[in-house]
């Protein structure tokens, strides 16, 4: 798993959470740098095991970025993604165009 170090001897140890650590009580939607943290390449939201976070600290983050996304200061997804899904879907509907081209010719 992710939440664990390896140690020299061949025990693991849990990984602490940054955010207990630190003792942050609120996770500001508004700090969108500290939230990207927490954000994979594509947009999704990350899992805990990955970031290294608690339940309780994970759910505050999973909160404060679906805020950060409504307001509009994080998007959705990212924008190679939304090109590429877009330039597929273009591509698609032309192929067929051009089949139904093809069958009616």
């Amino acid at each position: 798993m992710a939440n664990f170090k390896k140690v020299k001897k061949g025990r693991n140890l849990r990984r602490k959470c940054e955010l207990c650590e630190t003792n942050i009580e609120y996770v500001d939607y508004k700090n969108v740098e500290f939230i990207t943290k927490f954000i994979s390449g594509i947009g999704q939201i990350k899992p805990h095991v990955s970031t290294g976070t608690c339940a309780r600290h994970q759910r505050k983050v999973a909160n404060a970025i679906k805020r950060a996304r409504f307001m509009a200061l994080i998007p959705y997804t990212k924008d190679k993604i939304r090109v590429l899904a877009s330039a597929a879907s273009a591509n698609a509907a032309q192929a067929t165009a051009e089949k139904a081209k093809k069958e009616a010719a």
